[in-house]
């Protein structure tokens, strides 16, 4: 079993950033992770992972990531005391990724999911990526 531990994400800019997300909260269905050095809670990048039984019976689990990444609004001059407003939350970009898992599933056939999946989402995959980024569906 993987440690409860820090996960690392580079951002997209032309010189990288990394946002190092800290663990908050495991309770042994769901784990969260939130970035420690956002200049504020709302700036903070989430990210949730979950175990979800479909049904009891049915030998499946689901297994949930959600990415969280808020976007503040842009805060412009102050008053004529010198008093500037904190940030405000914007809006939030969300991304969930759900993997369905039968329990006969063997270690490589769900090593094989998630590879196919990370595949998927590289921006090296156009159509995928055309449409996240630039909003085109593929024609």
């Amino acid at each position: 079993m993987a440690a409860f531990g820090n996960v690392t994400i580079y951002d997209a800019l032309a010189t990288p950033v990394l946002h190092t997300l800290s663990p908050m909260s495991n309770n042994g269905e769901t784990c969260i992770w939130r970035e420690s050095a956002a200049s504020s809670v709302l700036a903070a990048i989430v990210l949730q992972m979950s175990r979800i039984k479909v049904k009891s019976n049915s030998g499946l689990e689901r297994f949930r990531l959600k990415l969280i990444v808020p976007a503040l609004e842009v805060v412009t001059g102050s008053n004529s005391s010198g008093y500037t407003a904190a940030p405000r939350l914007a809006y939030t970009l969300q991304a969930v990724t759900d993997y369905t898992i039968p329990s006969r599933a063997s270690t490589q056939q769900r090593t094989d999911i998630m590879k196919y999946v990370r595949q998927v989402n590289t921006e090296t995959t156009a159509q995928f990526g055309d449409a996240v980024i630039l909003g085109l569906m593929p024609s």
